[in-house]
């Protein structure tokens, strides 16, 4: 029999994932990170993430999904149990990695467990963009134009583990997401817009990174997205279909065509 355990940081991911999910799973979250809208069944410290594993064991889960946002911790010498101590060094490497990386050094502690991570793809595909128009705006020449070299550079960045998003206009890069996420990158290009040519137009890109483990930390928007695209004056948002969450879709796309912002999702 199949157990699951829904491993949860902050945000509205977590409730859309169990919504989507047939039975409830276990809600687990980090301190300090809690879900929205979602009660946590157990509350867990990095610190002792070797007694939080033999936990779920216990209870009889026999799959893990994550889901929601976690920036990462800073961890207390004093609260390690002897079992987390003896991983404290790939803990540390988690840490100080980039967030793919990082990432895949907590999917292994749980699979050597004999854990299944399980990702939304499996879960709850239906969250996923798929391919096409989403809404009733489509993108103009320029907006395709665009969105094509924010995947170049996002491409080009995927090496170094840097970013899902970046905003291209008129060809010009205007701004990549970084360790501060989307908000931090769109806000930044709205207090400068009107400083700098164009001044108005151009593409929030969002993809997966390339080599990314696609069983956590997909990229991600929501209708706050579509109203912080609107505030830096853009024309579109262009997703990697299969590869991005639109959560709360209907309010998302309505947003969207209100504003006449084209928003499409690109194989």
């Amino acid at each position: 029999m199949t157990r699951r355990a829904l491993i949860c940081g902050n945000g509205a991911l977590p409730a859309a994932l169990v919504a989507a999910m047939p039975e409830r799973p276990l809600i687990c979250a980090l301190d300090g990170f809690a879900p929205e809208g979602l009660a946590v069944d157990q509350v867990f410290r990095i610190e002792r993430l070797a007694l939080f594993i033999r936990h779920l064991q216990d209870a009889g889960v026999t799959e893990v999904a994550f889901a929601g946002a976690v920036a990462r911790p800073r961890l207390d010498p004093a609260l390690f149990d002897p079992q987390t101590a003896l991983i404290v060094p790939r803990l540390l490497s988690a840490i100080h990695a980039g967030d793919d990386a990082g990432l895949r050094v907590i999917i292994s502690l749980f699979e050597e467990e004999g854990l299944t991570v399980r990702g939304v793809a499996d879960l709850a595909p239906d969250l996923l963009a798929g391919a096409g128009v989403l809404g009733a705006v489509a993108p103009k020449a320029q907006d395709e134009t665009d969105a094509l070299r924010g995947r170049a550079i996002l491409s080009a960045l995927a090496p170094v583990d840097v970013g899902q998003g970046c905003v291209v206009a008129a060809a010009l890069c205007l701004g990549v997401e970084a360790i501060y996420g989307t908000d931090a990158l769109l806000a930044d290009v709205a207090s400068h817009r009107a400083q700098r040519h164009p001044s108005t137009g151009g593409v929030f890109v969002k993809c997966a990174k390339g080599g990314q483990d696609l069983r956590v930390d997909l990229p991600t928007i929501g209708p706050d997205t579509i109203d912080r695209c609107i505030a830096a004056s853009l024309s579109g948002i262009c997703l990697q279909a299969g590869h991005v969450i639109v959560l709360n879709r209907a309010v998302v796309i309505a947003r969207a065509d209100a504003a006449g912002l084209a928003l499409w999702a690109q194989p």
